[in-house]
């Protein structure tokens, strides 16, 4: 059976499509935002995570270790050497506190599929659905494809975010078992986005150009995530809703202001936090950005 690799669950979403929603968070992203709030979503596979304050330098992770990668500091605190861990889980099960967890579980599409049919009765009332996320599902593109096709002809609605940055054939092949669409536009600028993200726009606008000329697409909703001395710029914003309102065929744009809800996570999964000091953007800067949206005769999705 066809395997894929989820971050988690999440149930009774509103925010995320029509009604009441499941989210399907996939792991696996190519891009690498500075904000991103799940960074362990980066890797497609499995990853150990450590919460150091729970930690009581027991012992128990060392023992267990197959590949010696633990190890107790001066400090009374487990240390793991991530290039010799394989998450095999030993550790995470030896631990009395919690201090450490994997993040990631393989699934096989018919597991997934009967884990969201347990909210049907939410989604008959609410006219809701699933949404599969991430990271990007389209680095597990054959999956989340295969999944979506089960979910329609079991007559749920499907909705998907992208990041947008996949091979057309991919995206295309996926899109067609889509019945709602959000569309992430970091920033219009190849230089800045190649900056604040890793890679370049160009493929990303290249394939929202292609869905919005469709007529047959899903609904699409384009999400711009409002990122303070980034792209929160009224040019960059203006530029977006001009690009999106020339390619016209789109519900509408929503721009998500920054947040700082996924910075503990870096620590404990053994990456750096760069927006050390950033706050959320002030509610008249985001009130200003919003009139240029509708300045384009956008709806705020």
């Amino acid at each position: 059976m066809t395997k894929g690799i989820i971050l988690n669950l999440q149930r009774f979403s509103v925010h995320d499509g029509p009604g009441i929603r499941t989210l399907v968070f996939m792991k696996g992203c190519q891009l690498r935002c500075l904000w991103c709030s799940n960074p362990e979503s980066h890797k497609v596979g499995l990853q150990l995570g450590f919460i150091e304050s729970r930690c009581v330098g027991c012992g128990k992770c060392v023992d267990v270790c197959p590949n010696k990668a633990i190890m107790i500091t001066e400090e009374g605190k487990a240390y793991t050497d991530r290039k010799l861990c394989n998450a095999c889980g030993r550790c995470v099960e030896a631990c009395l506190y919690d201090a450490r967890e994997i993040a990631g579980k393989y699934t096989t599409i018919e597991e997934l599929v009967k884990d969201v049919e347990e909210d049907r009765d939410f989604y008959s009332n609410s006219g809701g659905g699933v949404t599969v996320g991430g990271g990007e599902p389209l680095m597990q593109h054959d999956f989340v494809r295969e999944f979506l096709k089960r979910c329609q002809d079991r007559w749920l609605h499907t909705a998907m975010e992208t990041c947008g940055y996949a091979l057309w054939e991919n995206m295309e092949r996926v899109l067609e078992y889509v019945d709602y669409l959000f569309y992430d536009i970091k920033h219009m600028d190849h230089v800045v986005h190649r900056e604040i993200t890793g890679l370049s726009n160009e493929l990303i606008l290249e394939n929202i150009g292609k869905i919005l000329s469709n007529r047959s697409v899903p609904e699409v909703v384009v999400r711009v995530p409002v990122i303070p001395g980034l792209n929160d710029s009224e040019e960059n914003i203006s530029a977006t809703a001009k690009f999106i309102s020339d390619l016209g065929n789109a519900k509408g744009i929503e721009l998500l202001p920054y947040h700082r809800l996924g910075k503990s996570k870096y620590e404990q999964f053994g990456m750096k936090y760069s927006l050390e000091n950033l706050r959320a953007p002030e509610d008249d800067h985001m009130q200003k950005l919003n009139d240029i949206v509708r300045s384009f005769d956008l709806g705020i999705a």
